[in-house]
């Protein structure tokens, strides 16, 4: 990463001259014929429905050149693939483009990708972003500074003090960002303090990034974190309510929360009841809904995607700014179709039908869906990251039932818990004996592996798991159909598991349950269909929980609280993003939680010469805190990752690292997709 954030603006531009040089001659003839763009573009072309080419994509030194993956494509054609209803995380980075983009090779090393070009000062405190002259939004609006500017000035940030430090919770004033999450890609820790980043707008194509102490992971960090940190200013004054301070600003119209709200559920077809869930709703998961501008490869042509057995549709973006190396438009397709399956063994019987071009091959489903798709379809292995295999069980240690969370906080409690499972039951049973049993830790190869980590609490052990249980519980006869007391009441002892769907985990809560009533623990299932947003309000007590990260370094959030995402943290990353405070809901953390805050804070300000050693201290101390703990129980090794892809769908890469990190399906570049002829 270091050639883009050292290069000087004059280095950057010779850069870009230099990729465009392969494609440059071939440019210059790029509108002649429909030969650089697809034949359905080309026909509305000579409709007069669209404009020429060349007034849809950037100016040729200013274009996307995108690496052949494996070969030069043909136009044409639709590639179908499958997600649940609530699945918008599982499409999403199919057509995903992010401002900066993790290289594909899996190094970890950050590129641009919207912007043309990122570069900061010595000490990492300024960053400047050169954006792509000529590039425009999906309904042929120019994309500009303005809506990198409007987008974290009045979407993406709280209400910030003249220091730019967050206004308290309780303050007067105080108000939550539109899209209701708050950055840590955009801020620093200085004296002790939080400091927010100011955006400048330099020119139309050039802004700048100025943080109150040195960031020098910032495109790492937003390439995690708000990867989208841009969206369409032209559409978006509709909808958010001007705060004070920008009263000087003639191109966002003064409107209230209500008046937006109306806006937004008119023109939106929806009927949300108040402001903050519509700025979730529009300014968080934008990219559902048809009548937003979009940056991105395929767009929607209509708002279907929870809708279970419909075909949502995302459609070659006309205005896409990317080219193959002999300056042909991207994307290759013409559509991606997406069939939207919720029960599991509906989604395995279609698989195993071939109706799906590309999907994901369940471990549990893989000989039945191999087998019956031999003749259409081949296997693609990817590398996984995943700490265990199926699902972790994460307790939420801030609990709001304080008898509970005294347990869940209890080392012994997750002991106990853990080698209560009979792991080899579970493999059999769940995994058709093909993974073996192991502790939820970093896996051979990857970093912070250690073996003994693994083996952690994995020996079934009934007697002890009692034994644990009986120091921490009230006395239990152990009489069948009974379960615990919690200490001092007369209180089942249970642990209510949401989930998001009935179908989903199911087979793993039964076996949990019968481990469980041997240790006198009472297991009961919640269905949640928004446990994401439940995690939010810490009103989840235990959830199946996964973590699957590059490095601590560059995804934090799984096994640090510092934002409200993860169960098993849940109101300690509310306490984190509020500034450190307990005002709204936050619990402030004490102990080895702590030590994982201080470790993650002392990643972020590292800076200077000794920044690496820093850095590898201190994720060093977060991968040995969660060996320590085990705050989500593993119960079985991770299996490999496998696609089921077409045989007619060409350049699909193997080998590439799956992550949430590198954004999944965005690794393969699916705008280069092609079908055999």
């Amino acid at each position: 990463m270091e050639k883009w954030k050292k290069r000087s603006k004059f280095g950057s531009l010779v850069l870009v001259s230099l990729l465009m040089l392969t494609v440059l001659v071939g440019w210059t003839h790029s509108v002649e014929g429909s030969t650089k763009e697809a034949p359905m573009l080309a026909e509305l072309v000579a409709k007069g429905e669209l404009p020429p080419l060349e007034e849809r994509i950037p100016v040729a030194s200013d274009v996307m050149v995108e690496p052949d993956i494996m070969s030069l494509g043909e136009y044409g054609g639709s590639v179908t693939i499958t997600s649940r209803d609530s699945g918008r995380w599982s499409w999403g980075p199919y057509v995903e483009q992010s401002m900066f983009r993790f290289k594909q090779d899996g190094s970890g090393e950050v590129e641009p990708n919207v912007a043309k070009a990122f570069y900061s000062n010595e000490d990492g405190t300024v960053w400047t972003i050169e954006l792509r002259e000529g590039m425009k939004w999906s309904d042929g609006h120019p994309f500009t500074a303005d809506d990198v500017i409007f987008y974290y000035d009045h979407m993406s940030t709280p209400a910030l003090n003249p220091d730019r430090t967050p206004v308290p919770v309780d303050a007067e004033g105080y108000h939550t960002p539109f899209t209701t999450r708050a950055y840590n890609c955009y801020q620093t820790i200085k004296d002790g303090k939080t400091y927010w980043a100011e955006f400048e707008k330099i020119d139309d194509y050039t802004i700048t990034v100025t943080f109150a102490a040195p960031k020098p992971n910032f495109p790492e960090a937003v390439a995690v974190d708000n990867k989208w940190m841009f969206l369409p200013k032209h559409f978006y004054v509709n909808y958010v309510a001007r705060k004070d301070g920008v009263a000087d600003d003639p191109t966002f119209p003064l409107i209230t929360e209500e008046e937006a709200l109306a806006n937004a559920n008119r023109d939106f077809n929806r009927q949300w009841d108040n402001y903050s869930t519509m700025g979730n709703a529009i300014g968080y998961y934008h990219w559902d809904y048809a009548i937003v501008p979009q940056l991105r490869s395929f767009i929607a042509v209509k708002d279907n995607w929870n809708q279970v057995g419909e075909v949502y549709e995302l459609v070659r973006n006309p205005y896409f700014w990317k080219v193959d190396s002999e300056g042909r438009q991207l994307p290759y397709l013409d559509s991606i179709k997406v069939i939207i399956v919720n029960e599991a063994e509906q989604r395995t019987l279609k698989q195993a039908a071939g109706e799906f071009d590309v999907s994901e091959i369940d471990f549990a489903d893989y000989s039945t869906v191999v087998r019956a798709t031999q003749g259409t379809h081949k296997v693609v292995p990817w590398v996984s990251l995943d700490w265990q295999g199926g699902y972790g069980l994460a307790l939420n240690q801030t609990v709001k039932d304080l008898d509970k969370r005294a347990l869940f906080q209890d080392i012994r409690f997750r002991e106990a818990l853990s080698i209560a499972v009979d792991r080899n039951l579970m493999n059999n049973t769940l995994m058709n004996g093909q993974s073996s049993p192991q502790q939820a830790g970093p896996a051979a190869g990857t970093l912070g592996h250690n073996p003994e980590w693994l083996t952690k609490w994995i020996e079934y052990d009934v007697d002890r798991a009692n034994a644990l249980l009986d120091e921490l519980t009230e006395p239990w006869d152990r009489k069948p159909g009974t379960f615990r007391k919690m200490k001092g009441t007369d209180r089942d002892l249970e642990i209510v598991i949401s989930v998001q769907q009935p179908s989903l985990k199911g087979d793993w809560i039964t076996l949990l349950k019968g481990f469980y009533e041997k240790i006198g623990v009472r297991i009961l299932d919640k269905v949640d269909p928004e446990v994401g947003r439940t995690i939010l309000t810490n009103d989840v007590e235990a959830k199946f929980e996964g973590i699957s990260m590059v490095s601590p370094a560059i995804r934090p959030d799984q096994v640090v609280p510092m934002r409200n995402f993860a169960a098993w943290y849940s109101a300690y990353g509310k306490w984190y993003a509020d500034g450190r405070s307990t005002a709204n809901g936050g619990v402030e953390p004490t102990g080895d939680v702590l030590a994982l805050i201080d470790a993650y804070d002392a990643i972020k300000v590292a800076a200077g010469p000794n920044r690496d050693a820093i850095v590898a201290e201190n994720v060093a101390k977060i991968y040995e805190l969660h060996h320590k703990n085990i705050w989500i129980i593993g119960f079985l090794a991770p299996p490999a990752r496998y696609w089921l892809v077409n045989n007619n769908v060409m350049n699909f890469p193997p080998g590439l690292v799956w992550a949430d990190e590198y954004r999944f399906a965005s690794m393969m570049r699916p705008e280069q997709w092609y079908l055999a002829k």
